[in-house]
């Protein structure tokens, strides 16, 4: 391996997945960090058969077994798309947003810190509730800051290599089965169910998937400073209007309830614009595309 391996955590989640499907066609050799339970993963193994000289798997049970598994390798870049999302949570998810969001993409900070020229990873601007700095909308978002905290220390202390920090607010793709609200609102079309959703005058700002593939293209391929971006629309749209488009361009009806009728705060933040990224322009284009393609 050489100085073109990017390693990566989060293969098994939509965005990881949909990165390292992007990259294997790309002049890169790639490693991902896996837990033993997704050895059997279908989805990642069948990319091993097409790219069988490109893509290699570390598979670990426990932490400690890690710095022994990595130790001879060098890496130009590792992006870390290790994450565990819910909206809400109860006491049981505690342990789980913790590990996932904090320990592990630490452990790996630490270890990989000497051996690579570039490191990637993502927040949310669910870190920004209220427009401040650091107010997060919920546990989530909570590590999220957490861990930024930890990303800054490495920023500050590892002056050989690139950390850069990107946050958006919502993303969409093909075949996306997350938790999120358009891939709730398509499961729920589809079993005619309605969707709950907190106020009609809900703002979102989308990015489609492959705006954050451009994102870590740019990265990639050139000098940026060190530091935390965002990735976001030049527009909002409130979840009403969107709502009200999709139902128009589709065959069958999105069904909605808002629960809260005053308006809530959409999340703002001073965060810079990545350089040389901007948002594709044909947004609802793409929406309604999605939509009729998992839907009709």
């Amino acid at each position: 391996m050489n100085k073109k391996t990017i390693l990566l955590t989060g293969t098994s989640g939509f965005i990881g997945y949909s990165f390292l499907n992007y990259i294997l066609s790309k002049n890169y050799y790639v490693i991902d960090i896996l837990r033993s339970k997704n050895k059997n993963n279908l989805k990642l193994n069948q990319l091993k058969k097409i790219h069988p000289k490109k893509y290699k798997s570390i598979f670990f049970s426990n932490y400690k077994s890690l710095d022994k598994k990595i130790k001879n390798y060098r890496f130009y870049c590792f992006i870390n798309f290790a994450n565990l999302y819910k909206n809400n949570h109860n006491y049981d998810d505690i342990f789980g947003f913790v590990e996932s969001n904090i320990l592990f993409p630490t452990l790996i900070y630490d270890l990989i810190s000497k051996k690579t020229k570039k490191i990637i990873n993502f927040g949310t601007m669910m870190q920004h509730a209220d427009g401040k700095s650091y107010s997060s909308k919920n546990l989530y978002a909570a590590t999220k800051n957490a861990f930024e905290m930890i990303n800054n220390y490495y920023c500050s202390e590892k002056k050989n290599i690139k950390i850069y920090n990107l946050k958006f607010y919502e993303s969409f793709g093909e075949n996306d089965t997350r938790t999120k609200l358009l891939p709730t609102l398509i499961k729920n079309c589809k079993k005619n169910k309605i969707t709950k959703i907190l106020s009609k005058n809900l703002e979102l700002n989308i990015i489609h998937i492959n705006d954050i593939i451009n994102s870590i293209k740019i990265l990639l391929n050139n000098n940026i400073k060190s530091g935390s971006y965002c990735l976001k629309h030049a527009n909002n749209i409130k979840i009403i209007k969107l709502i009200k488009i999709l139902n128009k361009n589709l065959n069958k009806e999105i069904k909605v309830k808002y629960y809260n009728k005053t308006g809530i705060n959409f999340p703002k933040s001073n965060l810079k614009i990545l350089p040389k990224w901007k948002a594709q322009n044909n947004l609802i284009k793409k929406i309604i595309l999605n939509f009729k393609n998992e839907i009709n």
